[in-house]
């Protein structure tokens, strides 16, 4: 059996599409086709059922896919060992990204990836966590950064860092010497908060509500999607905002908006990396793993 075959066959067991198996390998549909063709003339069975635009996997197409996948895990293993694996790797790879990876995270791994594997192509969609994850379920997606852990059995997750959420104000603000503020001080702020599906959102929402708040009690004036427009607002003094410390550090460090502790009140959380679970990753997917795992080292 040819390698080409293979690769081209868990390519498209796994997004049972051939469009889409034929945009991660970066060939045509037709070549797609020939592959399998191929495959099931050798081997004298039918690998798939051909339902409209998808297609699945027949009995001994599962059977072959159990082999196929190994066979194609370890010839990528056996490329790294012997340093030969950067120049072949190539394809496109979907990053779901929501805002505070894209701004942290993120930039660090796509210069990996370009400088190790430069036949990788990512394209990003950034939206909030909740949207990140939907497109990996829905498979608009192969990989996803995402700043709440999934609860979609459907998909696995990875920690990749931790985030610490931070109350800010504008430099001038009457508070902005202070080192810290009682509760009840903050639940009369006006306060500039994300849109609901935002991870950082309900973070901070689980967090007060522990500490016996609930979001109703918050003086919210404003909600805006972007965590940059959020910052200019509170550099204007539109009010107050409780935001990543990743995505802080600069604005802080140059003395355009002040942080406050509020007493008793610690909010942190995890950022995650995320797939479909039970799915052998394209070689370009793999591709954006290690560089993310050497970006955490």
């Amino acid at each position: 059996m040819d390698l080409k075959h293979l690769q081209t066959f868990v390519a498209t067991a796994e997004f049972q599409n051939f469009t889409r198996a034929a945009e991660s390998l970066r060939v045509t549909q037709a070549a797609v086709s020939q592959h399998i063709a191929a495959l099931e003339k050798e081997l004298s069975v039918s690998l798939f059922q051909r339902t409209g635009r998808s297609v699945k996997l027949t009995d001994q197409g599962s059977t072959l896919y159990e082999y196929a996948n190994r066979i194609v895990n370890m010839v990528d293993e056996a490329k790294t060992a012997v340093g030969s694996s950067t120049a072949n790797v190539k394809g496109s790879v979907r990053i779901a990204c929501s805002t505070v990876p894209s701004e942290s995270i993120l930039p660090e791994i796509l210069i990996r990836l370009r400088d190790r594997f430069p036949d990788v192509h990512p394209s990003v969609f950034v939206s909030d966590s909740e949207q990140a994850l939907d497109a990996v379920i829905h498979d608009r997606a192969d990989f996803g950064l995402v700043g709440e852990m999934p609860r979609s059995s459907q998909l696995a997750a990875t920690a990749i860092a931790t985030d610490e959420m931070m109350l800010i104000v504008a430099s001038d603000h009457s508070w902005a010497k202070k080192k810290s503020i009682k509760l009840s001080q903050f639940l009369k702020m006006s306060l500039i908060i994300r849109e609901p599906g935002s991870g950082s959102r309900r973070c901070v929402e689980q967090v007060l509500e522990a500490a016996g708040v609930v979001a109703s009690d918050l003086n919210v004036i404003m909600e805006m999607n972007s965590n940059d427009a959020i910052c200019q607002a509170v550099e204007r003094g539109l009010g107050a905002a409780l935001l990543s410390k990743l995505v802080l550090r600069d604005r802080i460090a140059q003395g355009r908006v002040s942080p406050l502790n509020i007493s008793g009140i610690s909010i942190q959380r995890q950022l995650y990396a995320v797939t479909r679970k039970n799915r052998l990753a394209p070689p370009a997917v793999r591709a954006l793993r290690s560089c993310l795992d050497e970006a955490r080292q």
